[in-house]
């Protein structure tokens, strides 16, 4: 600016960690950097030998480069789960006014965080904040795992798939939780199966009780269940696991009994009936195809189909009113899955005609349990209701004593697929 002389101040570091400390303490006033290069430039400043700095540095740039490969912001995110999975002690209360405590400051600065509660990260010596480097590490591995099983579909992490397609965004957290720094990785696949598994009777547990499992609404919950399988090995991780399942006290009679659909439940009755479907499919031989129910990119997605057509006054002998109907026709034991097309095409089609496409190559094998077929021609399939004791039964007529009927199946089949056989 004219009238006014610029001047620069030099600052000499006589060693490399000096100018680390020089230059966080400068952009933690100054520059705009995010907190992972806050994060880096401290732990960094910590650790006394150059050639041991050099190499962390590197370790921590590509574990860096790697999470922000597919987001920019992956490292940020990862460091915040791992952070409040790990470390984290405390959370706001839910009351108005509370404080912020650690799980809410590490969602902001976690930078700040860590250098304030060194203490209690161990952070003592030069060799602690190397090792810090190294869990940070290993723990991106596992968690860039982890993103990966929840996009793409894999037998050995199905659960991990499972509860993403349902936007369970806590998952991460709680999957990184009992995950040590010396596990092996058959360790570390074992114990991400396990409590994926939780989270996802947890899931169902609430929604089919009419309960969010929204960010907001379940955190607190979550966190407390990530403080209680800390860092444990698989039998205290599985006890542990048992113990908060007993405490939900899921009760798929109860629940399902009274599910019915709607704008919250939608979503999670597709999801049921997908994993119905495909748990079916799976027992009877065939591949299962749950990932096309509930993919919604293609051309012709799969849609939930309503048996009952809407059409009251062809029931009004049936039904008390409107009211009456349309909670019938919702109920969770009136519903399929098919495909768009199909859905679209039978909206004003009377049963007996429904019938025929659900039993046709244009249904699964659910839709088909509905006719007679299904028990002539799949020897597989007669043996799975055997085996399973189910009261699968074909039906010529669809209204109120039938969708009770299907309901009770669909209850045992709830209980043969969400159950804790995985923690015994």
């Amino acid at each position: 600016m004219a009238g006014r002389e610029g001047f620069f101040i030099e600052i000499v570091a006589t060693t490399e960690q000096d100018a680390h400390k020089v230059f966080v303490a400068m952009n933690d006033r100054g520059l705009s950097l995010t907190s992972t290069e806050m994060l880096k430039g401290y732990l960094l400043s910590e650790i006394k030998s150059d050639s041991i700095r050099e190499k962390m540095n590197g370790l921590w740039k590509e574990k860096v480069l790697a999470l922000k490969k597919d987001d920019d912001k992956g490292d940020e995110t990862f460091l915040k789960a791992w952070l409040r999975a790990h470390y984290a002690e405390t959370i706001r209360d839910t009351k108005a006014g509370a404080v912020n405590k650690d799980f809410d400051i590490i969602g902001g600065s976690f930078h700040k965080w860590v250098r304030d509660e060194k203490t209690k990260l161990g952070l003592d010596s030069s060799d602690d904040f190397e090792l810090f480097i190294k869990k940070f590490a290993k723990l991106a591995e596992v968690y860039e795992r982890i993103r990966q099983a929840e996009t793409i579909f894999c037998e050995e992490t199905k659960y991990v798939y499972y509860n993403a397609q349902v936007n369970f965004t806590l998952q991460p957290q709680l999957l990184l939780a009992p995950v040590c720094y010396e596990d092996t990785w058959p360790v570390i696949i074992e114990k991400i199966n396990l409590t994926a598994r939780f989270i996802d009777i947890l899931i169902v547990s609430r929604v089919t009780n009419y309960r969010s499992v929204d960010y907001s609404t379940i955190k607190n919950f979550v966190f407390n269940v990530t403080k209680d399988i800390r860092m444990v090995d698989i039998p205290t991780l599985k006890q542990k696991l048992e113990q908060q399942y007993i405490n939900l006290a899921f009760d798929p009679a109860t629940a399902l009994a009274d599910l019915r659909l709607n704008i919250f439940t939608k979503k999670y009755i597709k999801n049921i009936l997908a994993r119905i479907t495909s748990f079916i499919e799976e027992q009877t031989g065939v591949a299962s195809n749950y990932c096309n129910y509930m993919n919604t990119q293609t051309k012709n997605p799969f849609e939930i189909e309503h048996i009952i057509t809407d059409h009251y006054e062809w029931f009004n002998d049936e039904y008390v009113d409107q009211d009456d109907f349309r909670r019938w026709r919702n109920s969770v034991g009136a519903l399929l899955l098919l495909h768009k097309s199909i859905n679209a095409s039978l909206k004003d089609k009377k049963y007996d005609y429904k019938l025929q496409k659900y039993c046709s190559n244009e249904g699964n094998i659910y839709t088909e349990s509905l006719g007679e077929l299904a028990y002539q021609n799949n020897p597989q399939f007669k043996k799975f209701i055997a085996d399973n004791g189910l009261d699968f039964k074909a039906y010529d007529q669809f209204g109120k004593a039938e969708i009770m009927e299907r309901t009770a199946v669909l209850i045992e089949l709830v209980k043969l697929i969400w159950n804790d056989d995985m923690f015994a």
